[in-house]
């Protein structure tokens, strides 16, 4: 009924499991960095190429939660952090569901798999470069640029250990694929996989590449001020802190999922902080408690 007053929503304070995540990326991050620096001491580069690779991702993921953390506080009311910024959550929370998706699926073959991963970022590397060179190559501000790359190719093509074949033709090595055909690869978390796109992923990449569903989701919150004033009134008051809630939730539990996955493979020794975590966050949302029961609760036992 038109007038009629919406119940209070349950308030979910963040600070309680925000604190205790930040607290396990650093303890994660230093266990990392102990363990790569032993490997480069020992010169074993199996072992400092799958510790850099780890490393490298749980750092983009504790940048991104940072930001996303930053973004949706409300401690302060600083000018300059307008609460529309909240709708940046979604392609934020897609990156990070991307790179739980590359994780997962590599973690089921890991030598084989990891090394196909970044074989294919050197392939994407190599056609950047030839690009912009074949168009900027003879352009004299462009030198300084494409001399740092030719230095950074070799050391990428020992590294990686890139064939003759492969350098003077970089299309012999497969693209990796992004989640949708990861998920349709016949693999041991294939199951897994088909849950995240079905009840995370799919609309989480709705918002953020914008398609219809995607910019009407979000977008009603930047004209609500044309709205009648009662509609206004449940726009700020009920609609926004549900979407904020239902999209920052994802957020930590997505930072949870890769957390998870690098503790347990790596054997960093935080699964009882992480289930606890998983547990905490499950019991405010349901989100949470599903992708926990499905996979973590077993692999942290």
């Amino acid at each position: 009924m038109a007038g009629e007053k919406l119940p209070p929503l349950e308030v979910f304070d963040a600070r309680i499991v925000q604190a205790p995540i930040q607290g396990l990326l650093r303890d994660m991050d230093c266990e990392l960095v102990r363990l790569l620096k032993q490997s480069m001491a020992s010169h074993d580069i199996e072992a400092e190429r799958k510790l850099s690779l780890f490393l490298t991702m749980l750092r983009f993921t504790k940048n991104s939660y940072e930001a996303a953390s930053f973004l949706c506080s409300d401690a302060d009311d600083t000018p300059k952090r307008k609460r529309e910024f909240v709708l940046i959550l979604p392609p934020t929370n897609r990156q990070l569901l991307d790179l739980l998706f590359t994780l997962v699926f590599m973690l089921d073959d890991f030598p084989a798999r990891s090394m196909a991963y970044e074989l294919s970022g050197y392939r994407q590397a190599r056609e950047e470069y030839d690009k912009f060179h074949a168009r900027y190559g003879r352009h004299p501000k462009g030198q300084a640029h494409f001399l740092t790359l030719r230095e950074w190719l070799p050391t990428i093509e020992k590294y990686l250990a890139i064939t003759t074949e492969q350098k003077a033709n970089p299309t012999l090595i497969p693209r990796w694929y992004a989640p949708y055909r990861l998920m349709k690869t016949t693999t041991g978390s294939q199951p897994f996989m088909e849950f995240l796109e079905k009840w995370l992923y799919g609309e989480t990449s709705a918002q953020a590449h914008l398609n219809a569903s995607g910019l009407f989701a979000a977008g009603g919150f930047l004209i609500s001020d044309l709205a009648p004033e009662d509609e206004r009134r449940m726009i700020a008051e009920q609609n926004f802190e549900t979407y904020k809630f239902r999209h920052f939730s994802r957020s930590l539990i997505t930072v949870l999922a890769i957390a998870s996955e690098i503790d347990s493979f790596c054997q960093l020794k935080n699964r009882e902080t992480l289930t606890r975590l998983w547990v905490l966050l499950g019991g405010h949302a349901g989100e949470a408690d599903d992708v926990y029961k499905l996979r973590y609760q077993s692999m942290l036992a």
